[in-house]
């Protein structure tokens, strides 16, 4: 029988599992220790991306099956299956050593297991949230995958800490045992309101607007709206953003910024903790506003960032335009699931927004390997911040158009 607890205990359970299957953001980590361990067993800058690159994908897949799994089945069983996975993904990991080709042994084991695990993971915890806190929706999420944005602030000295006494292959055993004793049982909590739950009433009276779903609509139907392609351009174009400054804000602090090595550092963990503070910020704004209000807000304020990178070379600026990315690209996280809950229910909430959140992925995979590329053929970011310039505005016209679907409600 499931444990009973205040509902607010379902969004520390869900930070605390987020926090944990997170770790893939603090892959530079890993990366840089690739490329010294394994520089002469075919690891560069390009293949030492690939197994992060492979597990963004096949996190937006995870979330589209979680997404069908929790509708159905609940949110128990689904992470129970994930959490065990993401360990187990881990631990394979290790084995990277064992073979003659490590790194596409790691772009397999890591890429493909933990990458998809993550996902049927990370979607009961948000799926949950807004279930638990229908009037909160933007705030709830937001709160929930707030503990993704603090994940490289936790698990990436461990990663390092660990690396430096045990190298890369034992450092992923390691963590892969550790996720296992802390995840099963985090996983055994998760559990939606019991049937003909009503939240308490003070919690819908202090909402500006009602938090009534537009309509129940299922997967097929949302996969024929215009809002839902609409959404997930714009999503695409934000994460594409976010990923592009997130992914290289450490080189970007020193080559655009000027910064030292430490600085940079430092630069990397206060992006970690404004993207973190976007999440729950813009949910908020979502619930108070409109997911449509706050979209405008984040395009303008992406708009600016872009703007500051794009014409600044002062530390301070630099860090603020990166700064500001962070918070805009958290908020995507929070903002996004607000969105698909109120045009299109909660009734498949999991599979709808796993659907969306495909478009986090290619986003992610746009943003890694363009960024890069774009650094390489010109030898500076510039370039980049120009792109983000005219994506920022097209994202903002787009957000315009964001509208109730015109479709009518119909089965999965």
């Amino acid at each position: 029988m499931a444990l009973r607890m205040p509902r607010v205990g379902y969004l520390v359970v869900g930070v605390a599992m987020n926090i944990l299957l997170g770790t893939a953001y603090s892959w530079s980590v890993f990366r840089a220790a690739l490329l010294d361990e394994f520089g002469n067993a075919g690891a560069d800058e390009f293949t030492a991306l690939l197994p992060f690159a492979v597990a963004m994908v096949m996190f937006s897949v995870g979330m589209v099956f979680a997404g069908r799994a929790v509708d159905r089945y609940g949110p128990r069983k689904v992470a129970l299956v994930g959490v065990v996975l993401f360990g187990a993904g881990y631990m394979l990991s290790s084995l990277m050593d064992r073979t003659p080709w490590p790194i596409p042994t790691l772009t397999v084991l890591y890429g493909g297991i933990v990458g998809l695990s993550t996902g049927c993971g990370y979607n009961p915890t948000i799926t949950t949230a807004i279930r638990w806190f229908p009037a909160r929706k933007g705030l709830a999420s937001g709160v929930v995958v707030m503990g993704v944005g603090l994940s490289p602030v936790v698990t990436a000295p461990l990663a390092g800490y660990l690396i430096g006494l045990y190298e890369v292959p034992t450092t992923f055993l390691l963590l892969g045992v550790l996720f296992l004793i802390i995840l099963v049982p985090l996983a055994l909590l998760l559990r939606f309101p019991p049937e003909g739950w009503q939240p308490p009433a003070e919690a819908t009276s202090t909402s500006r607007r009602a938090w009534r779903p537009v309509a129940e609509v299922g997967p097929r139907a949302v996969l024929r709206s215009g809002l839902f392609w609409n959404a997930w351009l714009l999503y695409v174009l934000g994460t594409a953003e976010g990923f592009m400054v997130i992914g290289n804000a450490f080189t970007i602090a020193k080559e655009v910024g000027l910064a030292t090595d430490a600085v940079a550092t430092v630069a990397v963990m206060v992006l970690a903790l404004f993207n973190s503070g976007g999440r729950p910020l813009f949910g908020r704004l979502a619930d108070q506003w409109s997911p449509r209000a706050a979209l405008l807000v984040m395009y303008v304020v992406l708009l600016g960032a872009m703007a500051l990178l794009s014409v600044s070379s002062g530390l301070v600026p630099v860090l603020l335009g990166i700064a500001l990315t962070g918070v805009v690209f958290g908020g995507f996280l929070a903002v996004m699931p607000a969105l698909s809950a109120l045009y299109f229910g909660a009734e498949h909430a999991g599979v709808n927004y796993g659907l969306l959140f495909t478009a986090f992925g290619i986003g992610n995979v746009v943003a890694l390997f363009a960024g890069g590329w774009i650094r390489q053929t010109t030898g500076a970011f510039l370039s980049a911040f120009y792109v983000g310039l005219a994506l920022s505005a097209i994202g903002l016209l787009l957000s315009l158009e964001v509208r109730p679907p015109r479709v009518a409600p119909a089965p999965s």
